[in-house]
């Protein structure tokens, strides 16, 4: 592995640093503990978007905070945060659990609360207090803020310590995309129907249709338009995301060119039922 994208074992890095902070007993050098440790927090939400990164957005590759990361993992696999055991076992049937199942360990995982409770909290003491915290707020609790950065590392010791780790099983559909040809892969929550999709590539969208016995339909965001010629019939499909102002086609029947555009309708004697019209400027009608 890239040693640039070994967060894991950055994370135990900085872990490491942390804790020889911690051990030089100095009220000082809690900052330095502090930081190390928001570091090593962020190693490890990075190592888990790892671990989903064929269904992770590239738009969201610039994300640092661990905390919207962690989100948008969460909205593709809502037990992204959650610890989990793997255990395998021989079915005697298809379909009938084992009678006999093998555990091949259990992973801790950085989750959304221990982030929320610690990651920003941690933030606060590397900082110089502003001109009213320091006029109004207490002193700074040397005695809270190691208590609190023992605790983050001995959580933190206990996920690196996981014998398995990025476990991301699930139920997924692939299709290879309409539009550009890049290959798409999307997990299919337990229980839904009907799933959105994107493509990363080209931004063609799809629904995808859980039609049971393991088979999906794909369908895509498309619009039949027709040419605009009175006298062509060609049609062609168009992706709703291209379903604007000035886009425009050459027809390959006529040979003719569509632009797409605003419209306009004419109701005749819209007086008669309490309305009225506008001609362009505001002028009434």
């Amino acid at each position: 592995m890239n040693q640039k994208l070994n967060y894991r074992h950055q994370s135990r890095e900085h872990l490491q640093s942390a804790k020889d902070e911690l051990s030089a007993n100095s009220d000082h050098r809690l900052k330095f503990a502090a930081l190390e440790l928001r570091m090593a927090m962020e190693c490890l939400t990075y190592d888990r978007a790892l671990g989903f990164k064929d269904e992770f957005p590239p738009s969201e590759y610039d994300t640092w905070q661990p905390r919207k990361m962690l989100a948008v993992l969460l909205e593709i696999d809502p037990l992204a945060d959650q610890d989990s055991t793997l255990a395998v076992g021989v079915e005697a049937a298809p379909g009938v659990p084992a009678a006999s199942m093998q555990s091949l360990g259990s992973e801790k995982v950085l989750n959304m609360r221990m982030l929320k409770s610690h990651y920003d909290a941690l933030g606060s003491y590397l900082h110089v207090p502003s001109l009213k915290q320091s006029r109004d707020g207490p002193p700074l609790d040397f005695k809270k803020l190691r208590a609190r950065c023992e605790a983050i590392a001995t959580f933190v010791e206990q996920v690196l310590a996981s014998p398995i780790f990025n476990i991301t099983l699930g139920n997924f559909a692939g299709l290879v995309c309409m539009e550009c040809g890049k290959p798409m892969r999307k997990r299919l929550p337990h229980g839904e129907k009907e799933v959105k999709a994107e493509c990363f590539q080209c931004d063609a969208s799809y629904t995808i249709i859980v039609e049971g016995d393991g088979k999906v339909f794909w369908k895509p965001h498309q619009q039949e338009v027709g040419c605009a010629n009175p006298n062509c019939q060609e049609k062609i499909f168009i992706w709703n995301r291209e379903l604007k102002v000035g886009r425009e086609w050459e027809c390959n029947g006529c040979h003719g060119r569509n632009i797409l555009g605003l419209g306009v309708i004419y109701v005749e004697d819209a007086k008669q039922d309490g309305r009225s019209s506008s001609a362009p400027g505001g002028a009434s009608a």
